[in-house]
C-alpha cells in the first residue's frame, strides 16, 4: 500500500479515535482486516479500501445519528487525501463511507461500499456486547439496570434480520458468511446470549470503565 497515505492516517487519523470506545481502535483495526480481505477477495484497490475503513467512523462525535454523512464530509475536506487520490477515487471513498451503516436496507452504491458495509459487521458476540453496552450506556441513561440496557440491545441488533432469516450482507464472501452462521447460532440463543451481555456489564462495572464511558470517552 501507500506509505505516505498509511503513514499520514497513523499519525493523524488514528489519534482521533483515542476517546472513542465502541468505535476505538479495536473496531477500527477490525474493519481494515475485513476490507483488506475483501480487497484481496475481489481484487479492489487497496489503498481505497484502507483509507475508506479509517475514515468511516471518524465523524462520529459531530452527529452520531448521521455519523456517516459527517464522516464522508471529512473524507472530501481532508487535503492529504486530495494529493494522495484522484477525484474520481475520493468520490469512491466518499460514497463507501455515506454508505456503510448496517441498519441500510438498499444496496451501496458500489462494491467499495458492498465491502465496507459488510466488513463493519460484528459477527464476534463477545465484541458485540462490549460495543453495544457502551453505546448505550452512554446514550440511554435513563436505563438503570443490566435487563434494561440488554433488551434495548438485543431488540435493536434482531432488527437487521432480513426477509431470508439471517443477518444482511451484500457481499458473497465465504469467510463472513461462515462468521454470520456462527454468529447466528450465538446470537439467536437469546439466553446465551443475555450470558455473554452480562459477563461484560459485569466486567465494566467493576472495574472503572462504566464510568469512563460516562465521563471520558466521546464518541456514541
Amino acid at each position: 500500500m501507500n506509505k505516505e497515505l498509511v503513514d499520514y492516517i497513523e499519525k493523524n487519523i488514528f489519534p482521533k479515535y483515542e476517546r472513542f470506545y465502541s468505535h476505538g481502535m479495536i473496531h477500527i483495526n477490525n474493519v481494515i482486516n475485513n476490507v483488506l480481505m475483501l480487497a484481496d477477495y475481489y481484487g479492489l484497490n487497496k489503498d481505497i479500501c484502507y483509507a475508506m475503513a479509517a475514515f468511516h467512523d471518524i465523524g462520529l462525535n459531530v452527529d452520531r445519528e448521521n455519523h456517516e454523512i459527517e464522516s464522508a464530509k471529512i473524507v472530501a475536506d481532508d487535503k492529504k487525501l486530495q494529493e494522495i487520490f484522484s477525484k474520481e477515487e475520493i468520490t469512491i471513498i466518499k460514497e463507501a463511507v455515506e454508505d456503510h451503516r448496517g441498519s441500510r436496507k438498499s444496496p451501496p452504491r458500489s462494491i467499495y461500499g458492498k465491502v465496507l458495509s459488510d466488513s463493519d459487521r460484528d459477527f464476534d458476540i463477545e465484541l458485540l456486547a462490549k460495543r453495544q453496552l457502551a453505546t448505550s450506556i452512554k446514550n440511554y441513561p435513563e436505563l438503570n439496570t443490566f435487563d434494561e440496557h440488554f433488551e434495548r440491545c438485543y431488540s435493536y441488533i434482531m432488527k437487521r434480520i432480513n426477509d431470508s432469516g439471517h443477518f444482511n450482507l451484500w457481499t458473497d464472501n465465504p469467510i463472513l458468511i461462515e462468521r454470520r452462521e456462527k454468529f447466528e447460532i450465538d446470537y439467536l440463543d437469546k439466553e446465551y446470549a443475555r450470558s455473554v451481555y452480562k459477563k461484560e456489564f459485569d466486567r465494566i462495572s467493576q472495574d472503572g470503565t462504566y464510568e469512563q464511558i460516562l465521563n471520558y470517552y466521546l464518541d456514541y
